[in-house]
């Protein structure tokens, strides 16, 4: 066909073409073209596929290398724009898409989007060509920040999340959708939410991919279960629906009743719970077995008290926020605030040493306290009131290097303590006389931190500057390390075995257990600063959390440090729930608390009344936050949400209610209810 063209342009070279030649070469050329079209384009089209392939395979390789390699994250979703340059070699824009992690029966399996703008892919580590696609599936995310599995194009339309979605009011998923970015986008952390017509559901990022919470004043996210009445409080990035304990179906819902009790019938305490202890002292003119008594707070001054598990692994340790001098001076110290300034049996020691007089008496809690020994009271202790002896002329300097010149009566003059009398025991710490054989007076004293006075406050009798000393935490990695439950999870694990482990539900034919998933319940104990004990100012310790939500009024459904903070099933467990293999694997029961930050995404707000938001019962119950370590008063607090429905501080040995949380599993399927108090919905296992 090519030859006779050229001949036929030849021939007609010197005589030219007539009008239907020109026509007949203009159609041969079409025909070739079309020829040559419809054999490269299907070619190019494959080429395309299978470079589309080709990456996504790459990325998956990636996004495994990444979970090996960044030990301190075990990430559920991974943006593939993250893997480039660190795990991918070249740099591309050209790609977006998530990597989606998960862990069946120990396995890591793993699902990829990916998508070039034109062509889609969704699928497994088992691609070709045919997993292609040039219109976008339905569900298909291009961030984690989109990801839901109840989102995706094959998603159950009867499982309970779907049916939470659909209740927003549109009459089509897209509807619902939109609803809910529009009310996200005008969301204001600033503020609490008191306003119904802004209430309903939300849309944040959580560890696992989208995550929609309910915020605000609604009475649409009651469900029953297991006997029990739970609020929702948000379908989790994996599709999940967690939910926080609200009383017993027959119960008010409120106050005392949306509470669990422990086994003695009172509310279960914070995370840690403290009582008297026996110390053996030194010996002292025949003083061998005579023992002191006190009651104590051992490692108030700990971080590791805001743990939801801590690691006893106390060492005896001075507690300075620094060092006075011409750049810190006095001020950079605790002030110590609940002295009783007329209190006559104080009891003020000349010497104290940290080696021989701090034990730990109980190597699995740490328990334990120092003890200030006094040879002759009179002569090596004093019994005085603090106002006395911080106001006696020549027990104090007001020259003395590293005196701090206030400048106002919120921020007093402090002066150096220059009394010899300088270590003491402050609070409900019981003394100990003995009369010696020779006419003196020995004195035992015990408690967990001694006070080493540096300074007085001009005209504040009742506080004095402190230096600490006694057992703590030896540093920031042993203060975080998950050995040792808190008392308050021991209760919340009580009230789940006796609740919730191997129960049947109401039909007596499925166990409880089996609507339950694994899920990440984070204790946040990052921090604002990395110095240790103090931050540089000498102030709090504070965690993220308060820094978040009161600081910088933003908080997240992330949890920092997921390998360490993300309270996950183990994988020994023999309940019925799977472990997930995320998170750090510590707990023996799927459940655990709510968050400060859950709190602050439903509308409450730190030190903020809110009355009218669904988190608020009427009464105080704690969260699984800690907020800071106190140099002021040596206590770790904890977040809670009081009476009043605001965010606020308590103090870890406050005796408050508790709230379990639990995650139902993402196919866990809508039976009935519109979800109000009076028609909670309620669910059933797949067939």
């Amino acid at each position: 066909m090519y030859k006779g063209c050229i001949n036929m342009l030849k021939k007609r070279n010197k005589k030219g073409f007539t009008l239907v030649e020109l026509l007949a070469v203009i159609v041969i050329l079409a025909v070739v073209i079309l020829i040559a079209v419809t054999a490269v384009i299907p070619r190019m089209n494959n080429a395309k596929k299978k470079a589309l392939v080709d990456e996504a395979l790459m990325y998956l390789k990636a996004a495994k290398e990444s979970i090996v390699f960044d030990a301190d994250q075990s990430p559920s979703c991974i943006n593939v724009s993250n893997l480039n340059e660190k795990y991918i070699k070249k740099s591309s824009d050209s790609y977006t898409g998530v990597v989606k992690n998960e862990y069946i029966n120990g396995e890591l399996s793993q699902t990829i989007n990916l998508t070039n703008g034109s062509l889609y892919i969704v699928g497994t580590d088992n691609l070709t060509s045919t997993d292609v696609k040039s219109n976008m599936p339905k569900g298909f995310a291009t961030s984690c920040a989109d990801y839901n599995p109840i989102l995706a194009e094959n998603a159950d339309t009867n499982n309970i999340a779907y049916k939470l979605l659909m209740s927003e009011g549109g009459s089509t998923l897209d509807a619902n959708l939109n609803v809910i970015s529009q009310r996200t986008a005008t969301v204001d952390f600033n503020n609490v939410e008191t306003n119904a017509s802004k209430s309903g559901l939300y849309k944040a990022e959580d560890d696992d991919g989208a995550s929609f919470y309910y915020r605000g004043v609604v009475n649409n996210n009651w469900l029953e279960f297991g006997g029990f009445y739970w609020r929702i409080i948000r379908i989790n990035g994996d599709g999940s629906i967690r939910m926080i304990y609200s009383g017993l179906k027959s119960s008010s819902h409120t106050g005392d009743e949306a509470t669990i009790k422990n086994t003695s019938n009172t509310y279960a305490s914070a995370f840690k719970i403290y009582d008297y202890f026996y110390v053996q002292t030194d010996d002292v003119s025949g003083l061998t077995n005579d023992k002191v008594q006190t009651q104590y707070y051992n490692g108030r001054f700990s971080h590791a008290y805001g743990g939801y598990m801590f690691y006893p692994d106390f060492t005896l340790m001075t507690y300075d926020s620094s060092t006075p001098s011409n750049s810190r001076k006095l001020n950079y110290f605790s002030a110590y605030g609940n002295i009783t300034s007329t209190k006559n049996d104080y009891y003020f020691f000349k010497n104290f040493d940290l080696n021989t007089n701090c034990k730990a008496t109980d190597p699995l809690t740490g328990e334990g306290a120092c003890t200030l020994v006094c040879r002759s009271l009179g002569d090596d202790c004093i019994a005085s009131n603090y106002y006395t002896l911080a106001t006696t002329e020549g027990n104090y300097s007001t020259t003395a290097p590293g005196v701090y010149t206030g400048t106002s009566s919120s921020n007093p003059n402090r002066y150096i303590f220059t009394s010899p009398y300088k270590y003491t025991c402050w609070g409900n710490s019981t003394p100990v006389l003995k009369n010696n054989s020779d006419g003196t007076t020995s004195v035992y004293i015990s408690c967990p931190l001694v006070s080493e006075i540096i300074g007085t406050m001009e005209n504040k009798q009742n506080q004095a500057v402190v230096r600490y000393h006694g057992l703590f935490s030896r540093d920031i990695n042993s203060a975080t390390t998950n050995a040792v439950d808190s008392d308050i999870k021991k209760q919340v694990d009580i009230w789940y075995q006796n609740n919730i482990y191997s129960k049947k539900d109401n039909g007596n034919i499925n166990y409880l257990e089996e609507y339950i998933t694994d899920g990440i319940f984070c204790n946040d104990r990052t921090s604002l600063t990395n110095n240790y004990p103090f931050n540089t100012s000498g102030g709090a310790y504070a965690f993220g959390s308060y820094s978040r939500n009161y600081v910088s009024k933003e908080p997240s459904l992330k949890c920092p440090n997921i390998k360490r903070d993300g309270f996950t099933l183990s994988s020994l467990s023999e309940n019925i729930v799977s472990s997930s293999n995320k998170g750090n694997m510590a707990l023996k029961y799927p459940v655990g608390l709510i968050t400060m930050d859950e709190i602050a995404f439903a509308g409450g707000k730190y030190n903020v009344n809110n009355e009218s938001y669904y988190l608020y019962t009427g009464k105080t119950y704690l969260t699984m936050t800690p907020l800071y370590l106190s140099s002021g008063n040596t206590y770790t607090y904890v977040a809670g949400v009081y009476d009043s429905g605001q965010i606020s501080n308590s103090i870890i040995t406050s005796n408050y209610g508790v709230r379990p949380v639990i995650n139902l599993k993402s196919s866990v399927l809508y039976d009935s209810g519109s979800g109000t108090e009076a028609d909670p919905y309620k669910v059933k296992l797949a067939s």
